[in-house]
């Protein structure tokens, strides 16, 4: 996030949006596909929205990210590729072979994961995503995982405690007496 300094900010009008809701947004996007000429499949519109939930800058700058890689035609796999998100498929992958507890298949699939070059954040935030949105597994169980989850995201963005709080100090030499 972009911060601006004290003396400026008193200076400025602050204003907060809110997110749009889906139908304001689909209405958007098929408007603008209209006028540009393009086609997307069924499932292109629901993706933009699930996406970014409501930032209509991000949707319409994905959306032409995606015209300008794959043509007039986009379809649902395209926006995703487009904005960096992971296939649900591969989430949820990864989430079926950590429950299963076999550690070869949940190898398998972090390699895949690692081989793709996903990025992690992202698919923390999706695993977030699966654990809350499960019914196969108990509130203090997701509580665990999603704290788990945390930490691996504070980890990897470089935000960790220090091991020690004992910093040794050097001993200070005695003055010299003339």
């Amino acid at each position: 996030m972009l911060w601006i300094i004290e003396p400026l900010a008193s200076r400025c009008a602050k204003f907060r949006f809110k997110l749009l809701s889906e139908e304001i947004m689909s209405s958007r996007i098929l408007h603008i596909c209209y006028e540009e000429g393009l086609t997307r499949d069924a499932e292109a519109l629901s993706t933009l929205s699930s996406i970014l939930q409501g930032d209509l800058r991000r949707d319409i700058t994905y959306l032409q990210g995606g015209a300008r890689l794959f043509g007039s035609s986009i379809s649902s796999k395209d926006l995703i590729s487009v904005s960096g998100a992971i296939l649900l498929e591969v989430t949820e992958a990864l989430y079926a072979a950590c429950k299963s507890g076999d550690f070869d298949l949940v190898n398998k699939e972090v390699n895949n994961v690692i081989a793709e070059g996903y990025p992690v954040s992202q698919m923390l935030a999706q695993l977030f995503e699966v654990v809350v949105e499960a019914d196969d597994i108990s509130d203090e169980q997701k509580a665990c995982i999603c704290k788990s989850l945390a930490t691996a995201d504070k980890a990897g963005l470089g935000i960790t405690k220090p091991k020690s709080n004992n910093i040794q100090q050097p001993i200070p030499n005695e003055p010299t007496r003339p």
